[in-house]
């Protein structure tokens, strides 16, 4: 009788809470114990009794690994995702290493492309400043070229004018000792 006033009571008890007698009935249907227990209606015996811690044992185990489990989970999902997130911030790295090195090549490629023009530009200055060394050059000698033929001219001109005048007075020489022989003819 008292058994059947406990469990008068705890049904009276478990109706307040819908989600507790459906625990309950979960309880109750796997643990055969109980359901002999509440079909016999006997008093518990000790064997029954540590039966009875022991499923509740296995079934608080069987909640922390769910637990443990699903915190597993979690914590593998939250690992992921770091890694996802680490993976993402690596590509990103990568990426603007990746433009780094495009922005120093072509720096590089823009310094050389300046160097090379400096370099040509120099080696006009050395020619157009030879071709100026060279025109120099060839002005002076054309002027003293110039100047050693207007000399030339010059002394030609007046070992002509000599000769001319030479040669007059030969003529005149001559006239004159022809005259001298007619007239001492």
């Amino acid at each position: 009788m008292k058994a059947l006033l406990l469990l008068f009571t705890l049904f009276a008890l478990s109706a307040c809470d819908s989600d507790s007698i459906a625990k309950t009935k979960e309880l109750n249907s796997n643990n055969p114990l109980l359901t002999k227990k509440i079909s016999k209606s006997v008093p518990e015996t000790t064997k029954e009794r540590i039966l009875k811690i022991d499923y509740k044992n296995k079934l608080e185990l069987e909640e922390s690994r769910q637990k443990s489990t699903k915190e597993l989970a979690i914590i593998e999902a939250k690992r992921q995702e770091k890694l996802k997130e680490l993976e993402l911030q690596k590509a990103q790295i990568l990426a603007k290493e990746k433009t780094k090195n495009a922005q120093i090549e072509a720096n590089k490629s823009l310094q050389l492309a300046a160097i090379t023009k400096k370099i040509e530009l120099a080696k006009k200055e050395k020619e157009l400043s030879l071709y100026k060394m060279l025109a120099f050059l060839f002005l002076i000698l054309l002027i003293i070229w110039l100047i050693l033929r207007y000399i030339n001219q010059h002394a030609k001109r007046r070992h002509e004018a000599q000769l001319k005048e030479q040669e007059y007075n030969f003529q005149a020489y001559q006239e004159e000792t022809k005259m001298k022989h007619q007239s001492i003819h």
